[in-house]
């Protein structure tokens, strides 16, 4: 079998996905900004129904009192409501992905994600201080014995 180099749009995927990442902010795949979202929206509205624990997206063209900015990339897009998931108490503590739907509120049409139905989860939780390992520390002399070579502090300062 000859080696074959992996195209860019391998990577791509073929669901559509929106994330809600740890770091406070919405991701959206290329898939679901393409089958969703018009090349002109700019800025996104973000809903959230917490009786039915939805969160909404409806794309804008011009920003809003209530807007924020849709950051583009090749891989999809962003929207960071970053205050207004964490007044929600909204932030995983995993990046969490979910698949995206349309719903209709009144005369907005908004991309939906149901929080209770997860798809998936992407990365790792961040540590706490207090959940890390304790520290061991030995001396020279037990690094030694062990086969380790340390370098003293002393010797790392020169």
């Amino acid at each position: 079998m000859a080696l074959e180099k992996v195209s860019g749009s391998s990577r791509r995927g073929t669901k559509a996905k929106i994330s809600l990442r740890k770091s406070g902010s919405i991701g959206i795949n290329s898939v679901a900004l393409e089958e969703y979202f018009d090349e002109d929206d700019e800025f996104a509205e973000v809903w959230h129904d917490d009786e039915t624990d939805e969160l909404g997206i409806a794309g804008k063209k011009e920003e809003t009192e209530d807007s924020y900015k849709i950051t583009r990339s090749n891989s999809g897009g962003t929207v960071a409501p970053t205050s207004f998931l964490k007044a929600e108490d909204l932030i995983p503590e995993i990046t969490t992905q979910y698949a995206p739907y349309t719903k209709q509120h009144g005369s907005i049409e908004l991309v939906m994600i149901d929080l209770n139905d997860p798809m998936s989860t992407h990365g790792s939780r961040d540590t706490e201080e207090d959940e890390l390992p304790e520290k061991t520390e030995i001396t020279p002399e037990e690094a030694e014995q062990a086969g380790v070579e340390v370098e003293t502090k002393q010797e790392a300062e020169q």
